[in-house]
């Protein structure tokens, strides 16, 4: 009896020690690729560096994780080219979402999002940020009321940084100029620096990472976008506890109920899943399940990995909110879920916004 216990436990064993090896095996002396879909320098290159830095660490095997940039289509050349890559677990993505290029049915997409096997995602706000010099002076928030003509740079007009802002905008009733002309937005804050526009938006760790230092005193944060709550509702960014949403600025400034109003619902519906994720690591399709398995988990892990957390917070001033990969999915699949009026309006409302 005794001995058929310790053979019984030395199989036990064996069957514990055999997986570990082989994952260990399966990255060990190889190079993944981290595809990140926006130029070097701005806020998705420097979020994807930090996690090709630490991300070894927990990967069995520690295989090296070099960054490549391939910048423009508002994001779309960079998961192009994950979707046409081998699903061999050699190539990855470390992406800006692209949820209205899912919900246009932009035909320069040869790779839905939902189709890659997503590994992690991080939560972020927009925030919406002004120069105080735009006439006639913006001292606080609600002197954006006053404003008129400035111009409001973005990425192209399919982009959801480039629809939220100007559909928050035309909500407010405020006259301006949308310049959908960047390839991303560390040209956009260069831009603003050098007043050939006054008004942008940003992800949370452009903002904090990025044009808060780098332009203070110049420009003053107008509402952040903040990702949904529960119930429908969208209160205030646990990163952005201090600044106002866009639903707040928007009461305080006497608008009419938002409830009902297309332009809101189109703006929600585009917005939304991409806040709740607006960076996202994914693989290219039908990547094999023990590999996603083996990623996922290392996600995870250095999401806890307390050096990973002190180095993302120094340079981007803010700890990321990770969802998981199986979370991420789900949200992905829901965008499909638009309803098809909602889904002409953005259409339609871009198309527009090209031609202004």
């Amino acid at each position: 009896m005794i001995r058929i216990v310790l053979i019984a436990t030395g199989l036990i064993a064996l069957g514990i020690i055999f997986p570990q090896n082989a994952e260990a095996q399966f990255y060990k002396g190889k190079t993944i690729t981290m595809i990140v879909n926006y130029p070097a320098g701005g806020p998705t290159d420097i979020e994807g560096r930090i996690v090709a830095q630490h991300l070894p660490d927990h990967i069995p095997g520690a295989p090296t994780v070099i960054v490549k940039n391939i910048g423009g289509g508002s994001g779309l050349l960079g998961s192009n080219q994950l979707g046409d890559s081998a699903a061999d677990g050699d190539t990855m993505g470390f992406f800006t979402l692209d949820v209205m290029a899912e919900i246009t049915d932009n035909p320069s997409v040869r790779t839905h999002f939902a189709d890659f096997v997503l590994l992690a995602g991080v939560e972020s706000p927009l925030v919406a940020y002004i120069r105080k010099d735009t006439p006639p002076g913006i001292n606080v928030p609600a002197d954006l009321m006053k404003a008129k003509d400035f111009k409001a740079l973005s990425l192209n007009a399919q982009n959801i940084n480039s629809i939220n802002q100007e559909l928050a905008l035309d909500l407010l009733g405020i006259k301006y100029q949308p310049i959908p002309a960047y390839r991303g937005l560390k040209e956009v804050e260069t831009a603003i620096l050098q007043n050939t526009g006054q008004m942008a938006n940003t992800s949370l760790s452009g903002w904090l990472g990025s044009a808060e230092p780098s332009l203070k005193g110049i420009v003053i944060p107008l509402w952040q976008l903040a990702p949904p709550g529960p119930n429908g509702t969208h209160p205030r960014s646990r990163s952005l506890p201090n600044m106002q949403t866009f639903e707040e600025f928007y009461a305080s400034v006497g608008g009419k109920p938002l409830a009902g109003d297309i332009r809101y619902e189109a703006m929600r519906a585009a917005s939304d899943p991409q806040l709740a994720m607006f960076r996202v690591a994914a693989m290219p399709p039908k990547t094999p399940d023990n590999v996603v398995a083996i990623m996922r988990a290392a996600f995870e892990d250095m999401w806890k990995d307390r050096q990973f957390l002190a180095d993302y917070t120094r340079v981007l001033a803010i700890e990321p909110v990770m969802v998981s990969g199986a979370e991420a999915q789900v949200i992905l699949g829901n965008v499909g879920k638009v309803r098809p009026e909602i889904k002409k309006f953005l259409v339609d409302y871009s198309n527009r916004v090209t031609e202004k």
